[in-house]
């Protein structure tokens, strides 16, 4: 097979082959084509493309019938990415592949009597050898991604964050890069991440603005998105929905946190989500629910406050949807972006690893 550039290729309809492919188990030339709007012959330029770069496999399709046997594409099984999630004081890590399926997990246990860094060089220096052991880090790992309780910002190095105050005064990405170097690092609130994630579900995202809220016994967060892009505001960061005041003066984040089932968190949520729809005028929001409870009937019950309590009429109440997945979207969110970086650096070449 010759080498085949990418170079002169439009780089969004690379990254659309790639997803179609990343989305589901196999999936036909002509499928790709017809899902992406593309023309077969595009489709197969750029599907031999990465087939040279080992990006995806191929396999043969099995026809009952005679004739030509077209191959079927997927995403290289072998890679994958590297999650370490800070959010908690109970560091996390996750390895998931390129279809963003979870691999392996492990929790790491909080040493009180360490300092928070030492804890957090513990961590990785277990994480590295733990993953090593079991993973070719070198040859398929597209990169390490790290969840954050709050905006980072690249130029310093630092978290913005209240909520685990002593990541704030750390260099964490010079910390992670010590112990995964030549790794692509990507670092982002675990918010922005699950957004990404979920706005991805929302047919025609890309033409729809989309409020993503977070919702949970001990934080509560969302993130505005406009076409695709998250309005992040002057720190990194808008949306901050938990800690909007109620007529009480009780934060919404402070009362939810008092919740016990999912009729207080109705009776919680009712206003504000009122108006939050009133104020940014979305086409769907998405409530990513986190509770010790069943959450099942949380969305229809809003749906019936709306109406209801607040005298909403149907053609003015936007989509409300649970998020697609029930746990650990910010980890699918950075893969996500690994993926788009790894991919990115196929096409164009090595740059700068770090965001």
């Amino acid at each position: 097979m010759t080498n085949i550039s990418l170079k002169s290729i439009k780089y969004e309809s690379i990254k659309a082959i790639l997803n179609s492919i990343a989305e589901v188990d196999r999936i036909s030339r002509a499928e790709i084509s017809e899902k992406t709007d593309l023309s077969l012959v595009t489709v197969g330029k750029i599907a031999d493309a990465l087939l040279e770069r080992n990006v995806v496999t191929q396999v043969k399709e099995i026809r009952s019938q005679a004739g030509r046997r077209a191959g079927l594409l997927s995403i290289n099984p072998e890679r994958f990415s590297l999650i370490l999630d800070f959010t908690r004081y109970e560091f996390r890590c996750a390895i998931l592949n390129l279809r963003l399926d979870t691999l392996d997990k492990f929790t790491f246990q909080y040493r009180p009597n360490a300092t928070y860094e030492e804890n957090v060089q513990a961590f990785l220096a277990e994480t590295s050898v733990n993953v090593r052991r079991s993973y070719d880090m070198e040859q398929n790992c597209i990169g390490v991604g790290v969840a954050v309780p709050g905006p980072y910002d690249a130029a310093t190095d630092r978290v913005f964050t209240s909520r685990i105050p002593e990541l704030a005064d750390l260099p964490l990405g010079e910390i992670v890069k010590r112990h995964f170097r030549r790794m692509p690092l990507v670092i982002d609130s675990h918010i922005n991440a699950a957004a990404r994630s979920n706005i991805r579900h929302v047919e025609d995202y890309e033409h729809k603005n989309i409020v993503y809220w977070y919702v949970s016994d001990h934080f509560v967060c969302g993130v505005y998105v406009v076409a695709g892009n998250l309005i992040l505001g002057k720190n990194g960061h808008a949306c901050d929905l938990g800690s909007v005041r109620q007529l009480t003066g009780c934060t919404v984040e402070k009362k939810i946190a008092a919740c016990k089932d999912q009729n207080e968190v109705v009776d919680t949520l009712g206003l504000p989500v009122y108006n939050l729809i009133r104020a940014l005028n979305p086409h769907t929001v998405i409530l990513d629910f986190c509770f010790p409870f069943d959450c099942d009937g949380i969305i229809p019950s809003l749906n019936d406050a709306l109406r209801l309590q607040f005298g909403m009429k149907p053609e003015d109440m936007p989509e409300l949807r649970r998020a697609w997945c029930k746990s650990h979207n910010s980890h699918r969110g950075l893969t996500m972006s690994l993926r788009e970086l790894w991919l990115n650096e196929i096409v164009y070449g090595p740059s700068d690893v770090s965001l």
